[in-house]
């Protein structure tokens, strides 16, 4: 099993903002808490920034400076700020960072529903695609409309859109999310991460016939070589432990036809092949 979205800090680095400020995140977490939760299945997993608007390569070192005990941190997604002027040296500075694999600069913290469709965003995507690095996104709902336009512009680029788009999953699919997934699933250079949807610490536990739905009409869009496992854990813990969200999901996804080949493509190899795994271990 390879986790596609997971996330560690020593919480005196971590900034206290959003989600990250609620009291059942207040520690530390780490590479060993993770294994203990995700139990002998796992065999690599993919570290994901949680500091935003700060120099990126700061965490991706921390995160680097894990691995070296711990392969199965496999790869890490680093924070840069894509509409900048200056992106290209953030991206240089990250390249030094041989574990990095791409980029989040986290859009669901805007007011603006089309931040990821700007000019200037577009850009730094496409630089991206020319190192051969993900463009990873994180929106709310109501930005979920520009990320399509986004994969348009950037079609060299290799987007992945991270907790489904961020739907309510507590109330049917909208037809915003249906129509935007459709969008997203017929473009090519889009990938999507079925990792949990975390709102606020507050929400109510994971139900499967709430969250069928909304994995029915993912895989049905995005097919079974274009969905990667993610736990989003520890984040995820709001709502459901990991173990619990591993089995609810392979159940779901198996009443929508899995069945081994395709388990393991969105369990394992599907993110092998997207970041660049060997048997666990990134590569260059």
């Amino acid at each position: 099993m390879i986790d596609s979205h997971f996330h560690i800090w020593r919480r005196s680095e971590a900034l206290q903002k959003g989600i990250l400020a609620a009291g059942y995140l207040q520690r530390d977490f780490s590479f060993e808490d993770l294994a203990a939760a995700a139990g002998p299945e796992l065999d690599a997993a993919v570290e994901v920034q949680v500091n935003d608007f700060v120099d990126g390569t700061v965490e991706a070192r921390f995160v680097a400076a894990v691995r070296e005990s711990e392969r199965r941190l496999a790869a890490h997604i680093a924070w840069a700020r894509l509409e900048s002027p200056e992106v290209a040296a953030e991206l240089d500075a990250l390249a030094e960072i041989a574990l990095v694999r791409g980029v989040r600069r986290t859009c669901q913290v805007e007011a603006d529903p089309d931040v990821c469709a700007s000019r200037d965003y577009i850009r730094g995507a496409r630089l991206l695609g020319e190192r051969a690095w993900l463009c990873e996104i994180c929106v709310r709902l109501a930005q979920i409309r520009s990320v399509p336009r986004l994969a348009r512009a950037a079609p060299e680029t290799a987007i992945v859109l991270q907790h489904i788009g961020k739907p309510d999953l507590t109330q049917p699919p909208t037809a915003e999310w249906l129509r935007a997934v459709e969008e997203l699933g017929a473009l090519p250079n889009v990938t999507c991460k079925l990792s949990v949807v975390v709102h606020a610490a507050d929400d109510p536990p994971y139900e499967a016939e709430r969250v069928a739905p909304f994995v029915r009409h993912l895989v049905e869009c995005f097919g079974w070589r274009r969905l990667l496992f993610g736990s989003n854990w520890p984040v995820a813990l709001a709502v459901t432990g990991y173990r619990e969200w591993v089995e609810m999901l392979r159940s779901l996804l198996v009443e929508c036809g899995a069945g081994p080949a395709e388990l393991e493509g969105v369990f394992s190899s599907n993110a092998r092949r997207l970041y660049r795994l060997v048997q666990g271990v990134s590569t260059p």
